[in-house]
């Protein structure tokens, strides 16, 4: 996918200073040689374009053309426009994902903004970045997309102002301050290894939030929210035998039209594939529109998530491969995971960089669809975030000595809450989980391939909201059986059975299940072995124990010039090191956080003088 970059000088007599600056961004941003690069320099401006290959040989030149800026008002007003757009009810006539990355499409999308201004966009259904430019007023617009869907970032100092799709795309600016923020630090280990709102790991950075305006003229800079989430007081509660048919029918039809969307223009489409159930809907209805599809699940050998994606896999025809994790052979786990640190920021925790470890299966694709969220936006999950208690417990709130107190959790919660008027608790986490954790995942692979989430189609997202928790998750089910039953008669990992079965029978298996890990010591005294059912995909415990591992992990969070000591004392992190390696005490996330951490700071800048020096 593209990504955006540029630069705006305090002073007009930096002109070539900013071709410069923007240069070594692009050199920042770009992650692999295969990437193009395009910049563009007005007065008062320079604006950086980084995308994926065009297919075509124009090399330099097609990359140019291809993020070439719409222009109106004889040369008075710019815009460039990153990643993509797929549908829009609203002023702009999207055709399709291709036809949304042309000049002909930026041009009618710059005509929407300066008939309608920024609202033109709120119901424009893409993920993409938008740099707006007005030479006359001086004027620097930045909008996003309403989920945020690709990173961007800010930085200010006395000479100007930088934007970026990374972190360390706004540091090659001039006096962005580098320096590590202590906060950072302590919001991960207490909040499963990310940061909250738009706190990255540096001072002079920070994460722009979805559905964002930032502007800057004359020096000040101004940023709002120009979409707010809906408020659901009134829901539709229940799904009753009269309705359930109409209802299962319009859901079908959202689902199919936002694959259809996304699915657009891929010659080698896939995706992850886990045991659950949204990435099993997409590859069901992908393959029903005739999509060769390749399915990539990693974890371990024999998990369940493995077993019942093969199993989808094979009924719907699709091609699969399976990635172990924790592979020993150089580069081991531990490298494969750590050489993404850089590229992601800082941002994903050790524990979620191993999603990474399956790159070199997914390149082969040049489109992935991604599950993202289809557990809230279809499901019922983060439903009973309802006060202080049940918000810190979903993010979760870890209660390290190394991090919050649970008086200052509890103040945030009820702080976060109370400003919501009217929105049900659970979009707390679109503003804070979800865009620091969750969706950081998935943005990784963004170097590499075209990303598109179907379950955040504008209109499928809407139709779904408009009923409460156990509605919406009763109609997706029933939807995705009625629709592919051949794929959801297959279990899924949360249960080990298929949707819709009766809760008896739910409860009877997770008595099942219990008796068989009590018994499972007892019957191999007696030599009967019975292989124990291998219910998560990780096993950090194991491995992260293994001695070289462990002696790699602590070498570096309690090296001798540790950042993460000096910030939170060498007495607690090492007691918090020896207690989870030892054991077991406190969630992993917190090692996985102080590792990354010190590695991040400790490699920056080194990092960025090579992107500097050209």
């Amino acid at each position: 996918m593209s990504s955006l970059c540029g630069w705006v000088p305090a002073h007009l007599g930096a002109a070539g200073h900013a071709e410069s600056v923007v240069a070594a961004m692009g050199r920042a941003l770009t992650v692999h040689s295969g990437q193009s690069w395009a910049a563009f320099h007005l007065e008062g401006v320079t604006i950086g374009v980084v995308d994926l290959p065009s297919g075509d040989r124009g090399g330099k030149r097609s990359a140019q053309r291809a993020a070439e800026p719409a222009v109106a008002g004889v040369g008075r007003h710019y815009l460039w426009m990153a990643g993509e757009a797929y549908a829009s009810d609203g002023w702009i006539e999207v055709e399709s994902a291709e036809q949304s990355r042309t000049l002909a499409f930026r041009q009618r999308l710059l005509s929407a903004l300066l008939d309608h201004g920024p609202q033109a966009i709120d119901r424009l259904d893409g993920a993409f970045q938008i740099a707006l430019w007005d030479g006359e007023e001086r004027r620097l617009t930045l909008l996003n997309d309403r989920f945020g869907s690709l990173p961007l970032y800010l930085g200010s100092s006395r000479d100007g102002l930088a934007f970026a799709g990374g972190v360390r795309g706004v540091l090659m600016a001039p006096g962005i301050d580098a320096a590590p923020d202590p906060e950072a630090l302590r919001e991960a280990v207490s909040f499963g290894g990310f940061r909250l709102a738009g706190r990255t790991n540096v001072v002079g950075v920070e994460m722009v939030a979805g559905g964002s305006m930032v502007v800057l003229q004359d020096g000040d800079l101004s940023q709002r929210r120009t979409v707010r989430w809906p408020n659901l007081s009134n829901v539709q509660k229940g799904n009753s035998p009269d309705d359930r048919a109409e209802r299962i029918e319009q859901a079908h039809a959202l689902w199919r039209q936002a694959v259809a969307r996304r699915l657009s223009g891929a010659d080698h489409p896939g995706q992850t594939l886990s045991g659950g159930l949204d990435s099993r809907a997409i590859m069901a209805e992908a393959v029903a529109q005739g999509a060769r599809w390749t399915a990539v699940t990693y974890g371990l050998e024999g998990c369940d998530d493995a077993l019942y994606a093969r199993q989808a896999a094979q009924a719907a025809g699709a091609a699969w491969k399976f990635v172990p994790l924790y592979e020993e052979q150089p580069p081991d786990w531990l490298d494969r995971r750590s050489v993404h640190i850089q590229a992601t920021d800082g941002l994903i925790q050790l524990t979620d960089l191993m999603h990474m470890e399956c790159l070199p299966a997914l390149r082969q694709l040049d489109l992935h669809l991604s599950g993202y969220l289809g557990d809230m936006v279809c499901g019922n999950t983060f439903d009973a975030v309802r006060d202080g208690a049940s918000l810190l417990a979903a993010l979760p709130f870890s209660g390290s000595p190394l991090g919050w107190t649970v008086e200052r959790a509890q103040n945030w919660a009820r702080d976060q809450l109370s400003r919501l008027a009217g929105t049900p608790g659970y979009f707390t986490m679109f503003d804070h989980k979800l865009p620091q954790a969750i969706h950081r995942i998935f943005q990784a692979y963004l170097p590499w391939m075209r990303l598109r989430t179907p379950f955040l189609d504008y209109q499928l997202f809407a139709f779904f909201a408009g009923f409460d928790g156990a509605t919406r998750i009763d109609l997706y089910h029933r939807m995705l059986q009625a629709s592919y039953p051949s794929l959801f008669t297959i279990p899924e990992q949360t249960t080990g059975l298929p949707i819709l079965t009766a809760r008896w029978r739910v409860q009877a298996e997770r008595a099942r299940r219990w008796s068989a890990r009590k018994a499972h010591p007892w019957l191999s005294r007696i030599g009967v072995d019975l292989p124990p059912r291998i219910r998560a995909y990780f096993d950090e415990e194991t491995h992260w124990r293994k001695p070289d591992a462990r002696r790699r992990i602590e070498g570096v969070i309690l090296a001798p010039d540790s950042l993460c000591c000096d910030i939170l004392g060498r007495e607690a992190v090492t007691a918090a090191v020896e207690g989870w390696l030892d054991r077991g005490i406190g969630p992993v996330q917190v090692l996985a956080a102080l590792y990354v951490y010190e590695v991040y700071h400790r490699d920056l800048p080194s990092f960025l003088s090579a992107r500097g020096q050209g």
